[in-house]
């Protein structure tokens, strides 16, 4: 029996544990010998994969946005050291 443990926030565990389906699912793929069985398992690794796909897509186009807003940098600047007098 396998075990995993996730951490990071929500997103980060949720793309961690859509990976190791995706890859439990190719396991399986290859230890069956049944046609109907290894169709239906390839089938829901590429739903795996568009799903990621999705996700990603989402995260970086949030990051574009925030970007694109100014608020990543705001971000940025809170964790910049000051410099200069005090």
């Amino acid at each position: 029996m396998d075990t995993f443990t996730f951490t990071g926030d929500p997103i980060t565990r949720a793309i961690d544990a859509l990976k190791v389906a995706k890859h439990q699912v190719r396991l399986a793929q290859h230890a069956t010998n049944n046609w109907r069985l290894e169709g239906a398992l390839s089938d829901i690794e590429d739903d795996l994969g568009a799903d990621l796909s999705r996700i990603q897509d989402a995260v970086d186009d949030d990051a574009a946005d925030a970007e694109y807003s100014g608020e990543a940098e705001a971000r940025r600047q809170t964790w910049s050291p000051r410099f200069g007098a005090v």
